[in-house]
């Protein structure tokens, strides 16, 4: 069981001086969290964590991940009002929405953000909205079910979220006809996961995808 950082005696101290309910944070157990994660990934020169800024949108928190040199990862236009006003620009901000409206893609691109995609219409309307930058992601949906081993993991089949590979393929091949030169991929084919094997999973699904359209495309 993990010990909190704070004991019994210090939050009943803290209660008295200010009203409950009340959140109370671990600077030091963050920047020790955000460098335990950058150390595990420093075999890649070019790995950069995004925040999910709505998971908890408190800007004295997304301050001190940007002092640890994380970006943000939007998903509405008052997130990335938020990101600006920390002083977020270009790519450290990922905006990645969905049932997009115009004023969110203007915002995205006037702030140079990373756009990622979520579904095939939005190309020809961020094109009317903001532009098709030289560098763009799409988010993929591999359909079906996913599960590692014999544990099941997720139901990409039956979210709304992503691309088809079908959909992947001619989104490339449209946005590299309206400018486009440099792509990434996302996917995200399970929520609240904590299961280790998860994420190398993903990853093995990514990379395979991005061989595929690198041969498709």
């Amino acid at each position: 069981m993990k010990e909190a950082f704070i004991t019994k005696e210090q939050a009943e101290e803290i209660s008295r001086k200010y009203p409950t309910p009340f959140y109370i944070y671990s600077e030091a157990g963050i920047r020790s969290a955000v460098r335990g994660l950058k150390k595990a990934f420093s075999w890649n020169p070019g790995f950069r964590e995004y925040f999910a800024v709505k998971a908890c949108p408190n800007p004295f928190l997304i301050k001190i991940l940007q002092e640890e040199g994380c970006g943000t990862d939007c998903s509405s236009y008052t997130e990335l009002m938020l990101s600006e006003s920390l002083g977020f620009h270009g790519q450290d901000i990922m905006f990645s929405s969905n049932a997009t409206p115009a004023a969110d893609f203007e915002y995205a691109r006037k702030l140079d953000a990373i756009i990622n995609l979520d579904d095939f219409t939005h190309i020809d309307f961020l094109a009317q909205h903001g532009g098709i930058p030289e560098e763009i992601c799409l988010r993929y949906n591999p359909g079906g079910k996913f599960a590692v081993g014999n544990r099941f993991m997720g139901n990409p089949g039956d979210a709304k979220y992503g691309m088809t590979p079908e959909q992947m393929v001619d989104g490339i091949r449209k946005l590299m006809k309206m400018g486009a030169k440099r792509f990434g991929i996302h996917a995200f084919l399970a929520s609240n996961m904590i299961d280790k094997d998860y994420y190398p999973a993903l990853a093995a699904v990514l990379f395979k995808e991005a061989v595929r359209l690198q041969k498709e495309t």
